[in-house]
């Protein structure tokens, strides 16, 4: 029963950060594009991040004991991440300036592309050595847990961005 109780506040709580969430995107106007790295969305990413860790702690079942030791790999993995994709995005407009340009050889241009299509496979490396370094934390079926969690909040997030911008904010996240 105190469990359930538990589950039951958890759940409202996520629930409130997303009202609060949809709040706060429903009642500004939309970011511009040119302001990719704005205020509002940088205060958008950090109560996404916060919910995130939530409701991975409860997903995946983590101990405390687990979670002191997890949350600096995952973190360090996060920002691996992060960087590969930012490098991501600046080839690709790299690669359209070029693109644009008569001044830019071919040579140019193809190594721009080779170490664009280079970044899949260090965001696989990145994965991999993750996943190597918290199977000293994580035992194999709380590590299928994570992977499905990533999966799912990475789905349910898309969704709920979408809704957004199709102008629906009330639809919540985690359903």
């Amino acid at each position: 029963m105190k469990g359930m109780r538990i589950m039951r506040n958890m759940k409202i709580k996520i629930l409130l950060v997303f009202l609060a969430l949809a709040a706060s995107v429903a009642a500004q106007p939309p970011p511009s594009p040119f302001e990719e790295d704005g205020p509002m969305r940088k205060q958008i990413r950090e109560k996404i991040q916060t919910m995130k860790i939530w409701k991975l702690t409860e997903e995946v079942g983590l101990s405390p004991e687990q979670s002191e030791k997890f949350f600096p790999i995952y973190n360090k993995h996060q920002k691996a991440l992060e960087e590969l994709e930012a490098s991501r995005r600046e080839l690709v407009d790299r690669l359209e300036r070029m693109s644009n340009s008569a001044e830019v050889s071919d040579k140019e241009i193809s190594e721009t592309t080779r170490q664009l299509e280079e970044i899949p496979g260090k965001i696989i490396e990145e994965r991999n050595k993750f996943m190597r370094e918290i199977s000293a934390v994580l035992p194999l079926r709380q590590q299928a847990k994570l992977m499905v969690f990533e999966e799912r909040f990475r789905q349910r997030l898309q969704e709920f961005v979408r809704d957004i911008r199709r102008g629906n904010p009330g639809r919540r996240m985690g359903e």
